[in-house]
């Protein structure tokens, strides 16, 4: 098949490539005991190898299927190399997994390994033991002791690697010179925000071919340092890590997301891979400090957002510096306003890449104008998974960008979004049935989404397939367009919309805590919320909120506007299963949850 690209094949050929940029560079950094400590790309080179061997001194072989279950760290991302390059499969686990999902996945996917970070992850495996039908070992990073001959230390693990490695009549770069561009990296369970995940297979090709495509189309500067946060276990993070790697980056573990302020602060990272949702959160902190301030404050603060309005659509969107009288006033907007916001992000910043949901207008210009820069893009763990992407010559917010190259995009007469392209899987892992109805006869993977190619060739996701509401009287109405609206409000943190073959719709909605919380106090006299339930129960709250939908609805036709709506008890949370471990919302579990309350609604 002719490609745009002269790819590199396989993932072992992509760390060869990158380790020719200099070993004596700082790849991966963690921190540890208040410090920062660091592992430059040769200690990784030779940890991997380490790792490789002392698989293979557990008795596995190519083929065989490693669990990963930790949060983000420098063993997470050398056992996903070293898996690569030994011809093993890593088989990701969000950490906030419970036991029943980790037991679905590691016996679905066959491991025969799993590498927990803590002993609470490792309870949770103990906890399912009998019923993992393949694993043999359990690999523990954190210094805890067990007697169980079954559970193992990273450090001896690394150990039996030494021995295995000397007492071997092959080398690693023998090893992995064998391995073939059609073998599997690995299976990526999707979330799924309805039944049983599925296992993703990946293979090496696919990934490969992803990294070469990302960095083709959005050219990002090398030996930069990132910041990394959101879950190596998700598609997103996992392939940024991999080409920021390839292009020489420094990479930097959070410790926390709690602690993604401040360890902006420490690192002044250069890029970082996040989702809207941190960047709305980023941009409702400044409109509720302009809120606190002054008439004269808030004056200041609007007259500088329209002047950054009009300079990204008519500069900064195509890259391009201010020029005329409109340099004059973009200056004073950035000395009063802009330059205040960019320290957030500790000072150094040149670009986040968005992904996992759309992101909204308003805060991507307000931030580009502030000169963190956007760059917003699509794509989904099937596709290995980056296939659109805005690049910093033309960023069209509101849209995912255009196709990366070797891409290619077809709209179904129905609307739904099809793929194809050398980074698309080959199949769900022993499901025949869901691969057939995923890849057609023809190749094109079938996205679920809907969306449109615009005259300039940036994808637009309008909403989900099957989320697509259909009102009494034929009105067709994506949600996720009316739930956007509804979530522009700084008082309003999630949403649900409802209304399929009814007469209107209605919404579940939950109030955002800390801007209430914060507002309450500044009320005379103060109101004081102290729970989520405050809040959830206050009349206040009720009415505040019905005046901001009367105000955030504006721009929507009058069928597509929320008649009714009801707070819900508690947020929508992963432990209590109306979110995935990605985030992403579980509609049909929290229709279901709440449907006595919908009732109620369409009882008005």
């Amino acid at each position: 098949m002719n490609y745009q690209l002269d790819y590199l094949k396989t993932m072992p050929e992509i760390f060869a490539d990158a380790l020719l940029g200099g070993t004596d560079r700082k790849l991966l950094n963690v921190k540890r005991n208040d410090e920062w400590v660091s592992f430059t790309y040769q200690d990784v080179n030779d940890t991997i190898q380490r790792i490789g061997f002392g698989f293979h001194a557990l008795g596995l072989e190519q083929k065989d299927k490693v669990g990963i279950l930790s949060e983000n760290r420098p063993e997470w991302s050398m056992t996903d190399w070293a898996c690569s390059h030994f011809g093993m499969v890593s088989v990701p686990v969000y950490q906030t997994s419970i036991p029943k999902q980790i037991e679905y996945i590691l016996n679905h996917s066959e491991a025969k390994i799993v590498i927990v970070s803590s002993k609470e992850q490792a309870k949770k495996i103990i906890s399912i033991k009998s019923a993992l039908k393949a694993i043999k070992y359990m690999v523990i990073l954190n210094d805890e002791k067990f007697d169980d001959k079954w559970i193992i230390s990273w450090d001896e693990l690394l150990k039996k690697g030494d021995v295995a490695k000397d007492e071997s009549k092959t080398s690693m770069q023998e090893i992995s010179a064998k391995i073939k561009p059609e073998d599997l990296f690995s299976i990526i369970y999707t979330s799924g925000t309805s039944g049983k995940p599925k296992g993703v297979m990946v293979s090496q090709f696919n990934m490969a071919s992803n990294v070469q495509q990302s960095q083709a189309a959005i050219s990002l500067q090398s030996n930069k340092r990132w910041l990394s946060f959101l879950p190596l276990s998700h598609s997103f993070e996992r392939v940024t890590s991999l080409f920021s790697t390839w292009i020489g980056a420094e990479i930097y573990f959070a410790e926390s997301i709690a602690k993604v302020s401040e360890n902006l602060k420490e690192v002044q990272p250069h890029y970082m891979v996040t989702v809207p949702r941190l960047l709305e959160k980023v941009y409702s902190v400044v409109q509720e400090r302009v809120a606190l301030g002054s008439p004269v404050k808030q004056n200041i603060f609007h007259w500088a957002q329209n002047v950054g309005h009009d300079v990204v659509k008519k500069f900064l969107s195509y890259n391009k510096k201010p020029k005329g009288m409109v340099t004059i006033r973009y200056a004073l907007a950035k000395k009063l306003v802009f330059n205040k916001i960019g320290n957030i992000f500790g000072g150094e910043f040149i670009q986040c890449i968005s992904g996992g949901a759309p992101l909204s207008e308003e805060v991507g210009e307000f931030l580009l104008a502030a000169g963190i820069g956007i760059i917003e893009g699509y794509g989904l763990t099937e596709m290995s998974p980056v296939t659109h992407v805005n690049t910093v010559d033309h960023i069209k917010f509101g849209t995912v960008g255009k196709a990366l190259p070797d891409v290619e995009t077809k709209i179904a007469e129905d609307g739904e979004i099809l793929l194809k392209g050398p980074n698309r899987m080959e199949k769900y892992f022993n499901n025949p049935e869901e691969t057939a109805e995923a890849i057609d006869k023809d190749g094109w993977f079938h996205t679920g989404d809907i969306g449109f190619v615009d005259e300039d060739g940036f994808l637009k996701i309008t909403d989900r397939k099957k989320n697509l509401i259909v009102t009494a009287g034929g009105k067709n109405i994506a949600p996720a367009t009316v739930e956007r609206q509804i979530t522009s409000s700084k008082f309003i943190e999630q949403s649900v919309v409802v209304g399929d073959r009814q007469k209107y719709l209605v919404a579940i909605l939950v109030p955002a805590f800390d801007i209430f919380a914060k507002w309450g106090k500044l009320q005379d006299p103060p109101i004081e919320f102290f729970t989520y339930e405050d809040v959830a129960k206050s009349k206040i709250v009720d009415k505040l909120i019905k005046d901001e939908l009367n105000a955030h609805q504006q721009e929507l036709a009058r069928y597509e506007q929320i008649k009714y709506f009801f707070i819900a008890p508690q947020p929508f949370a992963i432990e209590t299963g109306e979110l995935t471990a990605s985030m992403k919302i579980k509609r049909n579990m929290i229709i279901e949850k709440y449907s006595l309350e919908l009732e109620e609604l369409y009882k008005n």
